[in-house]
């Protein structure tokens, strides 16, 4: 499992990680062919070393699967803020921008204006 590194949360002032960046510098050119991403990186790091947990996974929701409603559904109803939500991630074509006017997205992914977003994005 990748974690989604915009909401990891580290230790300020602790050395728990001290060799994190320097290894990713040192075998940057290996590493790049192993994974995907610096978050696949950033997980398979900390899933070594023991640190990595997880969110409670009713706090950080993917805008695109837990708010938008499945399709066909989509097209009728406005995406709504999951209860216990904390954080909602925004990942692949769909920005908060566009969330709010209702746009971005594939055909299929229609998204209609989700104008509470303008309360929790600025």
């Amino acid at each position: 499992m990748i974690g989604n590194s915009s909401v990891y949360r580290f230790n300020i002032g602790m050395n728990t990680y001290p060799d994190l960046l320097s290894n990713f510098e040192r075998n940057f050119e290996t590493i790049r062919t192993q994974v995907r991403h610096e978050q696949a990186y950033l997980s398979n790091y900390l899933r070594e070393h023991h640190h990595l947990e997880y969110w409670d996974k009713t706090w950080c929701v993917s805008f695109k699967y837990q708010c938008i409603a499945p399709i066909p559904f989509n097209f009728v109803r406005t995406p709504t803020l999951p209860d216990n939500a904390k954080i909602v991630i925004f990942h692949g074509e769909i920005n908060p921008p566009d969330a709010i006017a209702g746009s971005g997205g594939k055909w299929y992914r229609h998204v209609k204006p989700s104008p509470w977003l303008k309360d929790h994005w600025q």
